[in-house]
């Protein structure tokens, strides 16, 4: 069967099932989504030129693109109803018109009520809500070395921010040199992988200043980098975590 008629099928099998994110009886099936197209009220969704709305879900939370930012929200699972509750999301500004097309597709995502199959794709509803999405081909996992990372949102405890600055970058090189910066410096190191975490010694920052709207972002890559911080990667995805709570989420450039 075609990768993504089985992940449609485990979704609706766990519906059958009453599982749903948080409960801990029965896992969600992972699997990354495409918006393709939706309505609300009557009205079809705009979908901008160029940018793209996606749809993921673990054992835990949904998560994706809106066009824009990132959001995220746990969500509830039972038969064939489906709802997300707590949806939040990144605060990076867009174009106008991205930006009008995302707080829409937000909007019915947060009053969708249930999951039903289509094909290979699925589909949410509501009430005068319908959206549709089909399956995302896997991606490769990126190596951890000799990829360069771009940094996408700053994590702190459940909250998630995106970034500000100038493009905060990290390049692991198989010399074990590290360099990255944070928006406004550049800090290098040697590094090392040990026990499923990032250890970066010699730690050396330049003598550039930070704007004060920078300030924070600086002291908090700097510390998650400094904290020997748990490394996980999901296709191109690099999230660096530490203990506390806190955490970095990159990007593989294309």
């Amino acid at each position: 069967m075609h990768r993504a008629a089985l992940l449609l099928v485990a979704v609706l099998a766990l519906a059958a099932c009453g599982g749903g994110g948080g409960s801990g009886t029965t896992p969600a099936p992972a699997g990354e989504w495409e918006f393709t197209g939706g309505t609300a009220g009557g009205a079809d969704l705009p979908r901008p030129e160029g940018a793209r709305t996606t749809l993921e879900l673990d054992e835990q939370q949904v998560r994706g693109i809106a066009f824009c930012n990132h959001y995220f929200s746990s969500y509830r699972l039972d038969g064939s109803s489906f709802s997300v509750d707590g949806l939040g999301s990144t605060e990076m500004a867009c174009a106008p018109d991205v930006m009008t097309a995302e707080s829409a597709f937000l909007a019915a995502l947060g009053a969708v009520e249930g999951v039903a199959a289509s094909g290979d794709a699925l589909l949410l509803t509501g009430d005068g809500i319908e959206l549709r999405f089909t399956p995302v081909p896997p991606v490769p996992d990126s190596p951890l070395e000799g990829t360069r990372w771009v940094l996408e949102s700053v994590i702190e405890g459940q909250a998630a921010s995106s970034t500000v600055g100038e493009p905060a970058v990290l390049a692991l090189d198989a010399d074990r040199t590290a360099e990255a910066t944070t928006g406004c410096r550049t800090i290098t190191g040697t590094w090392l992988l040990e026990g499923g975490a990032l250890v970066v010694d010699d730690l050396l920052a330049d003598g550039a200043p930070c704007p004060p709207d920078v300030e924070r972002q600086d002291a908090h890559v700097t510390a998650v980098l400094d904290s020997g911080p748990a490394v996980g990667i999901r296709e191109d995805q690099l999230t660096l975590t530490t203990d506390d709570g806190r955490g970095l989420v990159y990007r593989a450039e294309d």
